[in-house]
C-alpha cells in the first residue's frame, strides 16, 4: 500500500522523532516512517526488522505501507504495538535483561553480543519498562556477526 507523503499525518499524532524515523501514534499503535538513513537500503532495513522480530518478539515490527516523494524516494512505514504507561529502563536493568537473553555486555554502554548477533543503542530511551517491570526493546541497531 502506498500512502502519499501529504497523508502521512493521517497515521496519527506526531510522536518523538530520531535520525531514522518520524513517528505517529494512533490508539495502541506507533507508526515509524523510516527514511533509510541508518540502514542505507530497504533490503538492509527489512533484514534488521527480521532480526529484531527474532530477538525481541514482544515488540515485533510489521510493514504497514510505504510513502515517499513520487519518483525520488521510498520510505517504509513500520507499525509496532505501543507500549503504554512505560518509562525509560535504567541501564542496569537493560544489562540484566540482555544477559537473560544470552547476550554479553560489551565495553560500550548499550552494546551486547552473542555468537550470532551484535545489538547496540540499547539505552534507556530505546528500552521501555512498564508498571509491572516488563521490559520492551522498541528500537535497536542489530547486525549479524
Amino acid at each position: 500500500m502506498w500512502i502519499p507523503m501529504e497523508r502521512v499525518f493521517d497515521l496519527g499524532t506526531p510522536g518523538p522523532c530520531g535520525n531514522e524515523n518520524d513517528t505517529y501514534v494512533s490508539n495502541d499503535i506507533i507508526f515509524k516512517v523510516n527514511n533509510l538513513l541508518n540502514s542505507g537500503s530497504i533490503l538492509r532495513l527489512f533484514e534488521k526488522v527480521r532480526m529484531h522480530n527474532e530477538i525481541f518478539p514482544d515488540t515485533f515490527y510489521q510493514l504497514h505501507a510505504s510513502t515517499g516523494f513520487d519518483g525520488r524516494t521510498i520510505m517504509p512505514i513500520l507499525r509496532q504495538d505501543l507500549v503504554k504507561d512505560a518509562e525509560p529502563t535504567p541501564q542496569i536493568a537493560i544489562d540484566t535483561y540482555m544477559a537473560a537473553l544470552g547476550f554479553n555486555r560489551e565495553d560500550v554502554v548499550g552494546r551486547y553480543s552473542n555468537p550470532d548477533y551484535i545489538v547496540w543503542d540499547l539505552i534507556p530511551r530505546n528500552v521501555l519498562r512498564d508498571r509491572d517491570g516488563d521490559i520492551f526493546v522498541v528500537d535497536a541497531e542489530i547486525k549479524k556477526k
